[in-house]
């Protein structure tokens, strides 16, 4: 009976080491992230010239729909896509770099 206990209590402490030294390795940044190069790319591109182009668009677009239907609505939406398009990643950024959401 005591040598099941300690077999177990064994068991137990070798799992714990396990999981301690495995989460140091989990947490450790290397920097060679391979999606590094693709959302700087895709970052350019929001907040560059196209970002821009797309924003200014969906502006338009909005208000010659809210002129068509006689409505603001489609001319807010139009504000709104444009303001998410232009600062949304910035703020996907700032939130996902500062660890807020671990």
């Amino acid at each position: 009976m005591l040598n099941n206990v300690h077999n177990v209590h064994y068991k137990r402490v070798l799992l714990a080491l396990f999981l301690m030294l495995m989460s140091g390795v989990a947490m450790a940044a290397t920097g060679d992230d391979p999606f590094l190069e693709f959302m700087e790319t895709v970052d350019a591109w929001a907040s560059g010239a196209l970002g821009i182009g797309l924003a200014i668009t969906m502006l338009l677009v909005g208000a010659a729909m809210g002129v068509a239907k006689n409505s603001p609505l489609p001319a807010l939406s139009g504000i709104a896509g444009a303001a998410i398009l232009y600062w949304g990643p910035g703020v996907i950024k700032a939130i996902m770099g500062s660890g807020a959401l671990i």
